[in-house]
């Protein structure tokens, strides 16, 4: 596997003596606030790397190699025209998404993606399907539901708006075409949406019982998919635990119930990657919700089912 194209820092290979390697895994980080109003973002993919990701997933007996960070040297322009915000910013993080979509996603490989905002989700699936085919699942784990419409002269930030763009943009704002509702599904909203119909959606409000678990395997177990990408978008976590969220949540799971949903489902053979959005770094000045989602992705194990 060539890293050279991917490569913004020296790539780092890590392993831990004694452990019988037996999954592989690489992490890509996407340094954007294109689909944003403030920044952040941007900011993620070093500061989770500095929290000792690739440390703590060696620790645990993967190899972890680091392909550096997308974007390196590419210009994004920033405007608050309507009626997307910094239009065409997000559409030029797709497209380096999906140029490199043979190296970020590998079927051997397990692929974790750092940074950036909600709108790259519409990149990253596209290049996710492409490596793995249409029979994939974009599994979202978000507190709101980003299908808001590009409308008149409203300026509103892409970030809002990337499941509408994977399911109705008709190559009018992306070259790439839609996907079908039934690839897409959503655990832990607490907001509605006008496209809600089209989408199996297990909210926040069903899982806030004791009996949350069975729940969340119902959910998985209604994909029929071969292959699953966990978009996680870190404002599903209660701010009491991510204030450094760009949208800190009221209302979202706390660690405990956090930790069992994300243990469940990167215990799924058939997630093959993860991306963690929404975290704005320049908000956690003493690194420590940097290391809670260290500790989130730790949870992936080597043996999954």
């Amino acid at each position: 596997m060539s890293t050279m194209t991917l490569n913004a820092v020296p790539s780092k290979n890590l392993t831990l003596k004694g452990y019988r390697l037996t999954m592989k895994i690489q992490v890509i980080g996407i340094p954007s606030h294109a689909g944003a109003l403030y920044e952040g973002t941007e900011l993620a993919p070093q500061a989770i790397r500095d929290a000792g990701l690739l440390e703590a997933l060696a620790q645990k007996g993967f190899t972890v190699t680091d392909l550096g960070d997308l974007l390196n040297g590419v210009e994004l322009p920033r405007h608050n025209i309507g009626p997307v915000r910094n239009w065409p910013a997000p559409r030029i993080v797709w497209d380096e998404i999906a140029q490199r979509a043979e190296d970020i996603f590998h079927e051997e490989v397990f692929t974790i993606l750092l940074g950036g905002d909600c709108s790259i989700e519409v990149g990253t699936f596209h290049a996710f399907q492409k490596v793995f085919g249409t029979n994939s699942h974009l599994l979202v784990l978000d507190a709101h539901i980003d299908t808001m419409k590009p409308s008149g002269e409203n300026c509103i930030g892409a970030a809002g708006m990337g499941l509408w763009f994977l399911l109705n943009d008709d190559k009018m704002w992306w070259k790439e075409d839609s996907v079908n509702s039934d690839c897409i599904s959503i655990i832990g909203s607490q907001s509605n949406s006008e496209t809600e119909e089209k989408l199996k959606i297990t909210p926040f409000e069903k899982l806030n019982a004791d009996s949350f678990l069975p729940i969340v395997q119902d959910h998985l177990n209604s994909i029929t998919s071969d292959s699953i990408f966990v978009h996680l978008d870190v404002d599903v976590l209660h701010k009491s635990i991510m204030p450094a969220a760009y949208a800190p949540s009221q209302v979202g799971f706390d660690l405990q119930k956090a930790t069992k949903i994300l243990q469940i489902i990167l215990a799924d053979q058939r997630v093959k990657a993860i991306e963690i959005t929404e975290f704005a770094a320049n908000k956690d000045s003493n690194g420590s919700c940097a290391e809670q989602i260290v500790n989130l992705l730790s949870l992936l194990t080597i043996n999954r089912n």
